[in-house]
């Protein structure tokens, strides 16, 4: 069968829930097909497909070739449960990205979904719950729970709102509480705009009394809020001071530690790797330094996270950590004022470069962002023209260049690029947009804000291109209009 022609697809979620999508043409793979689901539907894990085969009396099998699968046809989502990806290093590249051991730790390994999956609750609740949906069909009758029963329901619906996330929005707990009673339409609310309020309410005090619960069971993720201002403890801090919880969209914000380790284990391996870059780039063992540093990201994150030291000690502490990874028509748009000029230097510039230049596309791309936002990048972009140890800025990459003036303070060809943090040269690199992923991968694993003055291109960066928006409810306006104007 040719990779052409419509294709009708009946795409299910789970027993309840299923989504109809139909593709213009036939994906040339299975692959293909994978991420136009995925981008069709905005489903934010991994999966692989299986379908009803009619070769074996519709019994599902895993589609492995794309020709098999019918022109109309059911597909069944199976999520993949990913273990830890470590890349092929070289010489001195190490994995900067951070992550957990999912072998053996029991964290998250997704963000938060599009689509909220119900859990299934007790037997005796499904029971109930599949008797009151049969009347609800037939005479819009809803049902009145028994307290056990509703507090089966909540204790289920908050064990599995936590697997994805412990201090989810408002809006997030809306979506599961949505998602509860579209599955079961029999618990819907009759005084109630939405039909799910109440619903939503009593998850969220939920969730408030299961981290209460975990913390005291010593829960990283929970526990470092615990001790918080109380009738037992009134000397504590606001309740709602200084909470420790995700900014970014971080998918394991404090994991506790993997199963059968300590801390005194996790130290071990932390000098173990400080032991490693005493030695020469050619001597270093690079295997055990990935897995020395998947192992200890518990630990890491539970200094970075509870006790912000200063860049200078993380440096000395966890030295891989700061070792790389193998890592524009919009702004033609004319503009007036001082920005317009700006941003025709930096064109005039980007047109004497080699147009296949994937880097120097990219360059202009995001050198010009901060002039399109209106914001001052000059503290944060900077030139120099010889080596640097040490440079006066919290947060900078600074280029070293041979040109007196660099628009936007962003070269295209610059001899190297110095990522500053706290007054310290921390990284170098060759590329300008290589460097600048370095950085927003230190701001990350070292739990920094962004700088006051580049908020707006840090965060579309963040929300716009990586998609680590959290549930915002809305981007700021200039990022929404940017956002609009390039779709």
């Amino acid at each position: 069968m040719e990779a052409t022609g419509i294709l009708k697809l009946r795409v299910i979620l789970d027993k309840d829930n299923a989504e109809k999508l139909i593709l213009p043409s036939r994906p040339n793979s299975v692959q293909a097909l994978i991420d136009e689901i995925k981008s069709r539907l905005n489903f934010t894990f991994d999966f692989r497909l299986q379908f009803h085969d009619p070769d074996f009396d519709n019994a599902l099998c895993n589609l492995v070739k794309i020709e098999d699968l019918p022109a109309i046809a059911s597909v069944k989502v199976v999520r993949l449960v990913e273990l830890d990806r470590i890349s092929t290093s070289t010489d001195d590249t190490i994995l900067q990205t951070d992550s957990t051991d999912t072998i053996d730790s029991p964290e998250r390994i997704t963000g938060w979904p599009e689509v909220f999956i119900v859990p299934p609750f007790s037997y005796e609740v499904e029971h109930v719950l599949r008797e009151g949906n049969a009347a609800f069909d037939k005479d819009g009758k809803v049902i009145t729970l028994t307290r056990d029963q509703k507090h089966n329901i909540l204790e289920t619906m908050g064990e599995e709102i936590y697997k994805l996330k412990a201090y989810p929005s408002t809006t997030q707990i809306g979506k599961a509480a949505e998602a509860l009673v579209r599955k079961h339409p029999c618990l819907k609310e009759r005084n109630s705009d939405t039909g799910w309020e109440g619903w939503k309410n009593s998850l969220r005090y939920k969730m408030g009394n299961q981290r209460k619960k975990l913390a005291k069971a010593g829960i990283m993720d929970v526990a470092v809020n615990a001790g918080k201002r109380s009738r037992t403890n009134p000397d504590g801090a606001s309740p709602r001071a200084n909470i420790k919880r995700p900014r970014r969209g971080e998918v394991n914000f404090l994991p506790s530690y993997p199963s059968g380790e300590t801390r005194e284990s996790l130290e071990t391996r932390r000098l173990e790797m400080v032991e490693e870059f005493k030695k020469t780039s050619a001597e270093r063992d690079i295997p055990l330094i990935h897995q020395h540093m998947m192992r200890t990201f518990a630990l890491r994150r539970e200094e970075i996270v509870t006790t912000s030291p200063p860049v200078s000690e993380l440096k000395d502490r966890w030295p891989a950590l700061f070792h790389e990874t193998q890592l524009i028509g919009l702004y033609k748009k004319r503009k007036t004022g001082r920005v317009g000029e700006r941003m025709e230097q930096l064109l005039l510039a980007y047109g004497k470069q080699d147009k296949n230049d994937i880097y120097a596309t990219r360059t202009a791309a995001l050198a010009g962002l901060p002039m399109y936002l209106k914001e001052d990048s000059s503290e944060i972009f900077k030139t120099c023209k010889d080596e640097i140890e040490f440079y006066e800025a919290t947060i900078a990459l600074v280029a070293d260049v041979d040109e007196e003036e660099v628009p936007g303070g962003v070269p295209f060809s610059p001899r190297q690029v110095f990522i500053v943090l706290e007054d310290q040269v921390v990284m170098t690199h060759h590329s300008w947009t290589d460097a600048l992923v370095c950085l927003f991968g230190l701001i990350y694993a070292l739990h920094l804000s962004y700088p006051e003055k580049c908020t707006g291109f840090f965060e579309f960066i963040q929300v716009v291109l990586l998609k680590l928006d959290d549930e915002r409810k809305q981007l700021k306006p200039k990022l929404q209009t940017l956002k609009n104007e390039l779709v």
